[in-house]
């Protein structure tokens, strides 16, 4: 946990009321409000518990853009919640397809795991980060053949946005203070989080039908 500790982080000027991050608050709402709808109208049991962690995730992101608690408990909650997220994943193709990932996949699996718990002790945010987002891909294209022709053509866009994502990241991490020197009422950290809405959109349609 080096140079970005979530939330101080962020590049959103913090306000001095009740919510420190306004901008990315509102964003995270609409983000939430889209997961409580497409959890009314998904059925498949799997496919609840993913959008539930996905839910839990964001709740968490919201409050914390809301409160900021002193020292490092924000970003390994969020961390901790982002190893559910995917746990869930893991769950929900595994009830799909009922098929279990070969030996060499959950090594693979094990040695970004083994790789993530180094990284986020001793490296900068981007690396954990970007070992999240591996295991959440790698899921995707380990399953992806036995998805229909609606969910394939999905995923290529998720890919898209999670590469956007993680692109934003890297320049918040390192350009944020320069942005808000010379911007400082703009809240880049948005654009993170209207990427996010839409990769949340396209998730909650493809597992609504699992």
């Amino acid at each position: 946990m080096k140079n970005y500790i979530f939330p101080f982080n962020t590049c959103e000027k913090p306000t001095d009321g009740l919510i420190a991050q306004p901008y990315s608050v509102f964003f995270n709402i609409i983000s939430c409000i889209i997961i409580i709808y497409f959890l009314s109208k998904t059925h498949s049991m799997s496919s609840i518990i993913l959008l539930l962690s996905i839910l839990f995730f964001e709740l968490f992101h919201t409050f914390s853009h809301t409160v900021h608690i002193n020292g490092n408990s924000q970003i390994i909650i969020t961390h901790l919640l982002a190893y559910l997220v995917n746990i869930c994943y893991f769950f929900a193709l595994y009830s799909h397809t009922n098929i279990m990932p070969s030996k060499i996949f959950l090594l693979y699996l094990l040695a970004i795991i083994l790789f993530d718990i180094y990284a986020f002790h001793n490296l900068p945010f981007i690396f954990f980060l970007s070992s999240q987002f591996l295991i959440f891909i790698s899921l995707f294209l380990y399953y992806y053949e036995y998805f229909s022709l609606e969910i394939k053509a999905r995923i290529p866009l998720i890919f898209i946005l999670t590469i956007i994502i993680l692109l934003l990241f890297i320049n918040e991490s390192y350009n944020c203070k320069k942005m808000l020197e010379k911007y400082p009422n703009i809240p880049f950290h948005t654009l993170i989080e209207i990427t996010a809405i839409f990769i949340v959109y396209n998730i909650c349609q493809i597992f609504r039908y699992l």
